[in-house]
């Protein structure tokens, strides 16, 4: 990437010198060629600095989807009664571990809910 913006910031100076020079030659087709070099000297700068843009993105989101996943593979849950037990701590939702990545402790099912099962996950309304 540096080697481009290197490329791009020498043809710029290279046209600046062919200016000086067109200064003395004053020749209408030679600063008509000078022009349409210029601007798309500047278009190319343009989008270099969009894709530097995007790279910083890119490099951002990988970052943070590879802390996620070490994050998600260094806990191992273990299965307990009404889904996962981390540590001490449990019972996790299965469904919203699973599927999101998610660690939604689950409350003791009440009323209604009781009836299909012990526990009841208030994010994906889960029970188990």
């Amino acid at each position: 990437m540096t080697d481009l913006v290197s490329s791009i910031q020498l043809s710029i100076e290279i046209v600046k010198k062919l200016r000086d020079l067109n200064d003395k030659l004053k020749d209408a087709d030679f600063k008509m060629l000078l022009a349409d070099l210029q601007g798309e000297l500047a278009d190319a700068k343009l989008e270099v600095v969009a894709l530097k843009e995007k790279m910083a993105d890119l490099l951002t989101k990988n970052a943070d989807l590879t802390t996620k996943l070490e994050t998600r593979t260094s806990e191992q849950p273990e299965p307990m009664e009404g889904g996962y037990k981390l540590g001490e701590k449990g019972p996790y939702c299965i469904a919203c571990f699973e599927k999101e990545g998610k660690k939604i402790l689950l409350p003791r099912a009440q009323s209604l809910h009781a009836h299909f099962g012990k526990y009841f996950c208030p994010v994906c309304k889960n029970h188990s």
